[in-house]
């Protein structure tokens, strides 16, 4: 597409609007709603090129949902955006449980995220020698890091070795940022470092061990970005009279699917970490390419007489409350409903999102459960197509 000469006019609505018109005329399709939008276009500069104009999806919100954490009291109201018919009133059924449960308990655990190059050596020997000298340059390449960004860290590596291939595990803290962006610089200046001090024949940026945007093993176990931890006791009264089933069921129909899961080869063990985790961040400005590692999840239940235990692992939730999609005026207004826009307010971000994946996990349980899963589709619209 032949972009304008002057390129500071580039996010005008004049030039979104003649993008529009343009693909209708070579498409023949009409474009009726892509750019008629509130939005100024110019406030998406760092966020899209080419832009002809913005995906509308609805907004819907739960609550009020009690959060018990270290950065997050009290009881909120959660947007979520999708186009699913039913999944908001699930989650608010699930929000509604918890509160009247007393709360959901929320701990952030750990809060890391890698960049992970690799290194090319003359043989295994000079490999093990590199991972050496790395141990005692560690300082150096942590002041690299500080040159290179006044808000992320160096705070740890790992290195593992593969014949005369070194993979390095570089791990940062990126303060209330995702940080990808931050750490990719500071990374590039590692290996710039490395390759003027020591003797590696190549090097490459990344060599797929962060697992950015993609499930893995390495993060369920040592984690990426946050890791978080949630616990809710559901009382009988609840369960019996507002989800209509037992503890016992709840608890058996979760280990059924557990060992199911597991069977087919599933990738941690929850209901649908994924919608829920995917609505929060289409309506809150977070990445969506990492709703692929932010969805592993592990449920764990337990019937204790009528009641029922249960706590949920999120292993690697990338997310962050400054920079990114963050800052357009619908995702801003977003994340300011639940508190958790700008800095100091990741973590919180991180406690809402967890507390809000539990309450859609108790709501598909025991509609699973209770017999109620299909009427409910039926009921909000999803399964009659026009």
């Amino acid at each position: 597409m032949k972009l304008p000469k002057n390129r500071e006019n580039d996010y005008s609505r004049k030039i979104m609007k003649a993008r529009a018109e343009f693909l209708a005329k070579e498409s023949n399709q009409k474009i009726e709603y892509l750019h008629n939008s509130i939005i100024d276009p110019e406030l998406t500069k760092g966020n899209i090129e080419n832009i002809i104009g913005f995906a509308q999806l609805p907004v819907g919100v739960i609550g009020p949902l009690t959060i018990n954490g270290e950065h997050t009291n009290g009881d909120l109201y959660i947007p979520l955006s999708t186009s699913e018919g039913a999944l908001v009133a699930s989650y608010n059924r699930g929000a509604r449980a918890i509160s009247m449960s007393g709360g959901v308990n929320v701990l952030v655990a750990r809060d890391k995220i890698q960049r992970a190059p690799y290194f090319i050596l003359e043989n295994v020997f000079k490999a093990k020698d590199f991972t050496d000298w790395l141990e005692t340059s560690f300082d150096q390449l942590k002041e690299v890091t500080r040159k290179s960004t006044n808000h992320g860290e160096l705070t740890g590596y790992s290195t593992y070795i593969h014949g005369r291939i070194v993979y390095v595990r570089l791990e940062f803290t990126t303060g209330d940022a995702m940080g990808m962006n931050m750490i990719t610089k500071a990374s590039q200046d590692i290996c710039r470092y490395i390759k003027k001090h020591y003797p590696i024949q190549s090097y490459a940026i990344e060599s797929n061990m962060a697992t950015d945007k993609k499930p893995s093993h390495i993060n369920a176990i040592l984690g990426r970005g946050k890791t978080v931890t949630a616990e809710v006791l559901l009382k009988e009264r609840v369960i019996s009279r507002f989800l209509k089933t037992t503890a016992r069921d709840i608890d058996n129909a979760y280990r059924r699917q557990v060992a199911g899961g597991q069977i087919a080869g599933i990738m941690g063990s929850n209901g649908h970490l994924a919608n829920g985790i995917a609505a929060l961040f289409m309506a809150c400005g977070q990445d969506l390419a990492n709703v692929s590692e932010s969805c592993v999840g592990y449920i764990y239940t337990e019937a204790i007489e009528k009641d029922l235990y249960v706590s949920l692992h999120l292993p690697s939730l990338v997310a962050g409350t400054v920079g990114g999609g963050t800052s357009l005026p619908t995702q801003k207004e977003c994340l300011r409903l639940i508190g958790c826009h700008g800095a100091g307010k990741a973590r919180r971000f991180a406690e809402v999102a967890a507390a809000t994946l539990m309450a859609g996990e108790l709501s598909l349980a025991a509609s699973i459960v209770a017999g109620d899963f299909v009427t409910a589709h039926e009921k909000f619209g999803r399964n009659r197509p026009k």
